[in-house]
């Protein structure tokens, strides 16, 4: 198991460093991904979450928090948390008269869309745990994990399917394909564990 979580963590690793590496101001992409797991660290640390891990490598963070003293609705807000980051930021600089130009406006751009498509209900996303969250509120945990992994293999497929679709009528931009397979990767090493 270790060999193929390694071999599909370094995947994953070369397909997001691809897409990140083909974005025109690259170090905004990692800002903005950073700027995203500090909202949910404040947002867990203020909700009582205990930090379990911290931990920063080549290319990866890794944060983990026991959440088994939060209710569902405080684990729901910390799902939030980045996204409410990601707003907010974009926000600031599309208002502040001071950051204009082509990477603030890139800035911008990597916000929202982080913050969007987070909400996807995709069981590696903060919108997988939102979406368990409030099935946990409502059902038990065993149904709620068997609703969050079907709807997240739909989401996942869909993306994947979308994006193929963009590539090969518009040949768009590969971004969106890297990251759908990277979510699929990511959804099929979830299922291992």
């Amino acid at each position: 198991m270790d060999i193929i979580s390694n071999k599909i963590g370094i995947l994953a690793l070369f397909l997001t460093m691809l897409g990140i590496s083909a974005s025109p101001h690259p170090f905004v992409l990692i800002f903005t991904y950073l700027i995203h797991e500090l909202g949910h660290i404040i947002f867990a640390t203020h909700l009582g979450a205990r930090l379990k891990k911290f931990k920063i490598g080549a290319f990866k963070l890794c944060i983990s928090y026991d959440t088994s003293e939060l209710s569902y609705l405080k684990e729901l807000l910390v799902c939030f948390g980045g996204i409410v980051f990601n707003l907010i930021s974009a926000i600031i600089v599309a208002i502040l008269p001071i950051f204009k130009g082509e990477v603030s406006d890139f800035f911008i751009i990597c916000n929202f869309s982080l913050a969007i498509m987070n909400l996807y209900p995709i069981s590696v996303l903060d919108g997988g745990g939102i979406l368990r969250s409030t099935l946990m509120i409502i059902t038990n945990e065993e149904k709620s994990e068997k609703i969050c992994r079907g709807v997240s293999l739909i989401c996942v497929l869909i993306m994947w399917l979308a994006s193929v679709y963009l590539q090969l009528v518009f040949s768009s931009n590969l971004s969106m394909f890297f990251i759908s397979v990277v979510l699929l990767i990511e959804f099929c090493f979830s299922l291992i564990k």
